[in-house]
């Protein structure tokens, strides 16, 4: 009989790329386990062969309705019985311990972000530093009933003292689609991804704007979801300006093949983050799948992205302060210079995916 898994999120829909595309098809391919993802509704509800889908038709991210949402994810896990229970935000810790004591599934924390830190470091104020402690307080307290946890980045396994001893680093590489890069005449510019003054949304249309005095036929694509309401506007006014500016953006989650179909259209894709103490040890998923469908992108010099992105291929180094167009432009001339491995593996999901398998054996084998 197969082992029965859930993966469950609050706000992530249920095609999440990192719960379905990830997690899910590398478990199910297995044939041993039966996985269960809980998740908000999406756009479409994908089929795949030992996964299941519970979708709930909440949106938004009122406190009020979190709330309700978590006791409809518990009495769904309370349904389903799972041997493991995977939790991809901090908001299940309580519903993971209702399950660990009421039907005695092992459980895993799939830890991808830092939520302290994100609190205290952006725009932070007296109530997000409360929320701040309670949140990193729960999650130390977690410690005493989750078997293990995974971890999205390297740099978690040293900013969080709750996870030492037990914990598997599994980093959101590239998904492996088979996709042909279209090429273009005309250079056109991808920012892709979470839509954030934050992620360097400004500087890649500053950019933009620069590179159209040289290359007037040149285009931005916009793809990716935005949460600031002031920004999604500021977006719309740039584009009925701008020439070329084509905008792909939403409140809720692109669907990860758009995202993908994007990339296989572009010429060079911009990374535009600047260093600072919460993204400053990150990989964003983007720079992998940038390197491994071989996209060349502009990353801000003498950072780990740079040092990472040229390692596997595709990285272009540039003072996002003082970018020279027509050294840009040069190298976007040949950009195969860029790429030195026809199949940079280490950019891709396939080098993580071996490591949940072998966490899955260790959790069942373990009773």
């Amino acid at each position: 009989m197969k082992k029965k898994i859930v993966i469950a999120s609050v706000l992530k829909p249920i095609d999440d790329v990192r719960a379905y595309w990830k997690l899910s098809q590398s478990i199910a391919k297995t044939n041993k386990y039966e996985v269960n993802i809980i998740g908000n509704v999406s756009k479409k509800e994908p089929s795949y062969e030992n996964i299941k889908f519970h979708s709930h038709p909440i949106r938004g991210s009122q406190w009020i309705k979190r709330w309700f949402l978590r006791l409809k994810i518990m009495f769904k896990v309370l349904r389903i019985k799972p041997d493991i229970l995977i939790i991809t935000t901090h908001e299940l810790i309580t519903v993971s311990l209702l399950a660990r004591l009421l039907i005695h599934c092992k459980v895993v924390y799939d830890v991808q972000e830092n939520y302290y830190l994100n609190l205290i470091g952006i725009n932070p104020n007296t109530l997000k530093k409360i929320y701040a402690n309670l949140v990193r307080l729960k999650e130390k307290f977690s410690r005493i009933f989750i078997s293990e946890y995974w971890l999205a980045e390297k740099c978690y396994s040293k900013q969080l003292s709750f996870v030492k001893s037990k914990n598997e680093v599994i980093e959101n590489k590239a998904y492996e689609v088979a996709i042909e890069r279209n090429a273009n005449k005309e250079i056109q510019v991808l920012y892709s991804g979470t839509i954030s003054h934050y992620g360097g949304i400004d500087r890649a249309i500053i950019f933009y704007k620069e590179l159209v005095k040289s290359e007037p036929d040149a285009s931005l694509k916009i793809v990716g979801q935005v949460h600031d309401t002031k920004l999604k506007l500021k977006l719309e006014n740039e584009a009925n300006k701008l020439p070329n500016l084509s905008l792909h953006i939403s409140y809720d989650p692109i669907p990860h093949p758009e995202i993908i179909q994007a990339i296989s259209n572009a010429s060079v894709g911009v990374i535009g983050y600047t260093p600072n103490r919460i993204n400053g040890g990150k990989i964003p998923t983007k720079l992998y799948e940038y390197s491994r469908y071989r996209l060349p992108y502009l990353v801000e010099q003498n950072t780990p992205w740079s040092t990472i992105g040229e390692s596997i291929g595709g990285a272009i180094p540039v003072d996002f302060n003082d970018i020279s167009i027509e050294k840009t432009l040069k190298i976007l001339r040949n950009p195969d210079r860029l790429f030195k491995n026809a199949y940079p593996k280490n950019a891709t999901w396939e080098h993580e995916s071996s490591r949940i398998l072998t966490s899955l054996n260790r959790l069942t084998n373990n009773n």
